[in-house]
């Protein structure tokens, strides 16, 4: 008996609702060096790579405190963001290892603190997606720690695909270099993120247009009232 498959090939592709949501006052952006926002990640890879959970997983967070760690010795403050409960032991593990007053936790318990914290930074670099989205919809600079297919597809429609460095493989030497670079087109990439934004906000306003049709017919074909005079 073959099995039966839901055809997908006409539905459509969306913005994530992140994009909906406002995004904190627009304010200068912080004068270099500035604050680096590190979003973190209880990360072992995926279900597939069970048996090198570990390795991945120390490889990872060892990637992340040498990063860090050099970010703290050139004098920059670097804040540690989580997005669920279970990051908080690698934001401390982090910390912890680095062992420099430059270097805070954050505490985030809303997609709104993290925007906030996101939007204050001079530049972001995230693993977790909905740190990652947060970042990009502030306009702030952002390279992700990329760990599936939807980081990087995100990327690549913020403008900012080159600008992808690999959870499972962390390079902290490499990654420094991305960074760099990235703050090097600071300025540029703000520009970008602007436009990009206004375009997703558009596609977001029009797919609750199509949802508003398909839910309630009526009031999409009801006519105007017309003023009492």
């Amino acid at each position: 008996m073959r099995a039966m498959g839901v055809d997908t090939t006409r539905d459509g592709v969306h913005e994530d609702l992140v994009f909906a949501l406002p995004a904190p006052p627009a304010s200068t952006p912080p004068d270099p060096p500035g604050t680096v926002c590190v979003g973190v990640m209880d990360f072992h890879g995926s279900n597939d790579e069970r048996a090198r959970a570990g390795e991945i997983h120390r490889r990872y967070v060892d990637g992340t405190t040498r990063f860090v760690r050099a970010l703290a010795e050139e004098g920059r403050p670097v804040r540690l963001l989580t997005g669920d409960e279970l990051d908080r032991s690698v934001a401390d593990a982090v910390r912890d290892a680095v062992d420099s007053p430059l270097v805070t936790v954050a505490e985030t318990a809303s997609l709104t603190d993290v925007m906030k914290e996101t939007a204050a930074a001079g530049a972001v670099v995230a693993t977790r997606y909905h740190n990652l989205i947060c970042a990009l919809k502030t306009g702030t600079p952002t390279l992700a720690l990329s760990y599936s297919a939807k980081s990087d597809t995100l990327m690549d429609r913020m403008g900012l695909g080159a600008y992808c460095h690999p959870a499972r493989e962390m390079d902290a030497g490499r990654l420094l270099g991305q960074f760099r670079e990235l703050e090097r087109r600071s300025a540029e990439l703000r520009r970008t993120l602007a436009e990009r934004n206004a375009a997703a906000a558009r596609r977001v306003e029009g797919q609750f247009a199509e949802l508003s049709a398909v839910l309630f017919p009526s009031a999409a074909h009801a006519p105007t009232p017309r003023e009492v005079p």
